[in-house]
């Protein structure tokens, strides 16, 4: 019988594992690049290799793995707000940005490393609501790649500074500013 490999919400549950995987998230992202072999993570973080192939098939993997778990963790939150249909669009981006803050190591480790492609599958998980409210047509695609980017790269801005709670309320108002406007300012895209 085969191992189970990869982050499951089962196995995180655990906590062994769940520090076990935090302490691999810490040394692979520990300095500028993600350049260790399987045997120097092992021995950094004091177990066997084994253990490092139970939680991941490849090293390759352990940034994609981590941010497909993050990203199915958060979608199961979005879906259960998403049937409150009093939600706002505001109110979504809020919980996104709370859920990042409550997720803040990974975040941090993923923004220092210049991977923004969780937060922008984030933001693409809520596409219908965002061209609901700024009533984009349906096929903008090229729109909504734009708008995706922007709100990113605001997200990414505060990310850099570590996330600070007190800025919340300004870094909504700019998320909801560029989605109200997006129409507007996005409209050129439309005619090509």
């Amino acid at each position: 019988m085969r191992k189970r490999v990869g982050l499951t919400e089962e196995r995180m549950r655990h906590k062994g594992f769940r520090r076990t995987e935090e302490a691999i998230l810490k040394v692979f992202f520990n300095g500028k690049s993600c350049s260790f072999c399987v045997k120097e993570i092992a021995r950094k973080i004091g177990v066997a290799r084994s253990t490092i192939y139970s939680h991941h098939k490849t090293l390759r993997e352990i940034l994609p793995d981590y941010e497909k778990y993050i990203l199915k963790k958060y979608k199961k939150i979005l879906k259960k707000s998403l049937k409150d249909k009093n939600m706002s669009l505001k109110r979504l981006y809020l919980k996104m940005l709370l859920f990042m803050i409550q997720e803040k190591e990974v975040f941090n480790m993923l923004i220092k490393n210049e991977r923004r492609i969780l937060v922008d599958n984030m933001i693409i998980a809520m596409e219908e609501k965002i061209v609901n409210h700024a009533r984009l047509p349906k096929n903008s695609k090229k729109i909504f790649g734009v708008y995706v980017s922007e709100i990113a790269g605001l997200i990414e801005k505060w990310g850099r500074s570590g996330f600070p709670e007190d800025e919340i309320e300004l870094l909504l108002s700019e998320i909801m500013y560029l989605t109200d406007t997006s129409r507007i300012r996005l409209a050129p895209l439309l005619d090509k």
